[in-house]
């Protein structure tokens, strides 16, 4: 659990340090206030990286230099740790007062989930948001992933500049470790999918929602009747013309099948969104299972995306379940009622300078 957290010159919020708790701690503001600054500080403290942007000098403060965000976890032990993000992308995050070598341990520290407009709408992204959706979850959940999937992406990169250079130096090398730990990031993905699946549906029934029925279905990325080497063999005539690798898992999917046909063929928007708001809260439960590890859910203005009705069922949820979740919305009332007035902290932002509102 986060129990505090200090930020220093991202976007509007020039330093403020802020106790924090368990249970739902809401930020409220108007738009441009900074709210969302606060979960996107948080998401730079788990992951070394905003989810608002893909440059960091779009959220440094215009007369700063760098962003830093500290944060002082209590479970499951007392740990400080902190990214420092300098203009130009260097900088360095400690845990511990050890630095970090790769921005995976801090994910691991800080295990996050986050519920936005951007994460209800996956189900309407194309296979590339899809990937990155599910393997961010694996990466928690399957143990061995991580290795696999640098070792597959590593092979990926040296037979695709081979193949687009159109050199004839024999590439058999890179075929096999793409098979090795193509299988391997396949059969992971397969796993986490068919545990998220079952953890999804008691999800739904606990916020009483009722859906046509639904499949969460993975791709693999090659024809399901031949093994990834077989495949890769089949095709090589083919890429070496093309200059790229045309199967594998970076060709994968994974997508929600209702009724037979794809979710976004039946279901209403809204309920697309709804599905995607469950599956989240399925993933925080699976990871919190798997790891022992509790997920921080970092929440941004789900009101103007689920009804009430469904808040309500999404938020009961999280404070049941006893997750700490940080909230940005505009006013209170909403979070207030869909919790039955079990808010734990109420903070005021506006303009960068962020208040006690309790």
């Amino acid at each position: 659990m986060l129990n505090q957290l200090s930020i220093e010159n991202f976007r509007n919020i020039t330093s403020v340090s802020l106790p924090l708790s368990k249970g739902v701690t809401v930020f409220v503001g108007e738009n441009g206030a900074g709210k969302t600054s606060i979960l996107d500080a948080v998401h730079l403290l788990g992951t070394g990286k905003p989810f608002t942007t893909h440059r960091i000098d779009n959220v440094i403060h215009r007369d700063a230099s760098a962003v830093q965000v500290v944060g002082h976890l209590s479970t499951p032990s007392k740990v400080v740790m902190g990214v420092r993000r300098n203009r130009g992308g260097s900088g360095e995050a400690r845990i511990g007062g050890t630095s970090v070598k790769a921005l995976s341990e801090l994910a691991k520290a800080l295990p996050l989930i986050v519920i936005n407009a951007d994460a209800l709408n996956i189900v309407r992204e194309g296979p590339e948001g899809r990937r990155r959706f599910i393997d961010s979850f694996v990466f928690h959940v399957e143990q061995n992933f991580s290795q696999a999937s640098r070792r597959y992406l590593h092979a990926l990169k040296q037979r695709n500049a081979l193949l687009k250079e159109r050199r004839s130096t024999d590439d058999s090398v890179w075929i096999r470790d793409l098979a090795v730990s193509g299988e391997s990031v396949v059969s992971a993905r397969g796993r986490a999918v068919s545990v998220l699946a079952e953890a999804l549906k008691d999800v739904l029934a606990d916020m009483k929602v009722s859906l046509p029925e639904w499949q969460l279905i993975q791709r693999a990325g090659w024809p399901a009747d031949r093994s990834l080497a077989e495949a890769l063999v089949s095709v090589a005539d083919s890429d070496r013309h093309r200059g790229f690798t045309q199967v594998g898992p970076h060709r994968g999917d994974v997508f929600f099948l209702v009724e037979g046909s794809p979710a976004h063929e039946v279901l209403s928007r809204g309920q697309m969104k709804v599905l995607m708001a469950a599956t989240k809260l399925a993933q925080a439960r699976v990871m919190r299972r798997e790891t022992g590890a509790s997920p921080v859910l970092l929440v941004d203005d789900v009101a103007a995306e689920l009804d009430a009705e469904n808040a309500a069922g999404l938020f009961g949820n999280m404070v049941s379940d006893g997750f700490q979740v940080l909230v940005a919305m505009v006013d209170a009332a909403g979070p207030s009622v869909w919790t039955q007035n079990a808010l734990s902290n109420v903070f005021h932002v506006e303009h960068g300078a962020i208040t006690d509102a309790n």
